[in-house]
């Protein structure tokens, strides 16, 4: 009986130290970004989100995020605008339909529920370091990720030098991501 017990506990601790996978879920998640153009903020986002995560809240460290959006579904709320920045000066998505981004290390923070996630972001095949914290929050069969981060546009050649439009943009992120 010592030994069914002693083999149970041990499998819960196991257990304990693998994280969970959950695939992101586009319809109850967001992806924004905002933007100074002519001194005014301009809001846009992205849908088609696809992405695997692996998660484990008490081991941070073996975590990952691997997940993408579709550049094509960029929304601004003006066509016109839109139309423009599909196109090869913006975010050429005939060339380039994804934005994606892979984790390389998550780690845990003083905060129950805050992390801290480092990774490359590509876009416009460009492929960049960012880092930023994150919440994570239980949310039914899954969880709601959500963080924020600035980026420069000029660093993934999204759009040229410009007198009226900011260099930098923050993107806030809110993923709901479903376990598998």
């Amino acid at each position: 009986m010592k030994r069914i017990i002693l083999s149970f506990v041990f499998a819960i601790f196991l257990s304990c130290l693998f994280a969970q996978n959950y695939m992101a879920v586009d319809n109850g998640s967001a992806i924004k970004f905002s933007i100074k153009n002519f001194g005014l903020n301009v809001s846009g986002s992205f849908t088609g989100l696809k992405g695997k995560l692996s998660f484990n809240p008490a081991n941070p460290a073996a975590s990952s995020i691997n997940a993408s959006v579709d550049a094509a579904t960029v929304n601004t709320g003006n066509g016109s605008r839109d139309g423009h920045l599909k196109k090869e000066e913006y975010f050429n998505v005939a060339k380039y339909p994804l934005i994606s981004f892979v984790s390389t290390k998550i780690t845990g923070s003083s905060k129950p529920g805050s992390f801290l996630v480092e990774g490359n972001i590509t876009i416009k095949g460009v492929t960049k370091k960012v880092s930023f914290p994150f919440t994570a929050t239980a949310k039914g069969e899954g969880y709601l990720f959500a963080g924020e981060f600035k980026l420069n546009r000029r660093d993934f050649e999204v759009g040229g030098k410009s007198m009226v439009m900011s260099d930098n943009l923050t993107v806030s992120l809110s993923v709901f991501a479903k376990k598998n």
